[in-house]
């Protein structure tokens, strides 16, 4: 019987340890892997033209130190929202920050 609690305590502690070396603050997206996450942050810096420093504080990529990074947030937030309140059929084009920006830091404006 000890054995067996042995390990199913280095079971979850390696479990847990695992869990603390992901992503952290992570407050809009619910990616399911690390390699989701890293697509998708891939999308949204090729979608802006940008590095990934335009947005992160590169010693703490959890920090919000940067107004990009929370300008961004809000930007996932109205993009999810017109996605799946306005363009909720099957077969509808989705808003993603492509749509805008175009490549651009700042969607292009029309004069």
């Amino acid at each position: 019987m000890t054995k067996k609690i042995t390990i199913l305590g280095l079971i979850i502690a390696i479990g847990i340890g695992w869990a603390q070396t992901g992503p952290k603050n992570l407050l809009v997206m619910k990616p399911a892997s690390k390699k989701e996450l890293k697509m998708y942050m891939e999308r949204i810096s090729d979608d802006l033209g940008v590095k990934c420093v335009f947005c992160h504080n590169m010693s703490d990529k959890s920090s919000d130190q940067k107004k990009h990074k929370l300008a961004a947030r809000g930007m996932m937030k109205m993009t999810r929202n017109i996605n799946t309140e306005f363009l909720n059929w099957d077969g509808a084009d989705q808003v993603t920050c492509w749509t805008c920006h175009q490549g651009q830091k700042e969607p292009p404006v029309k004069e």
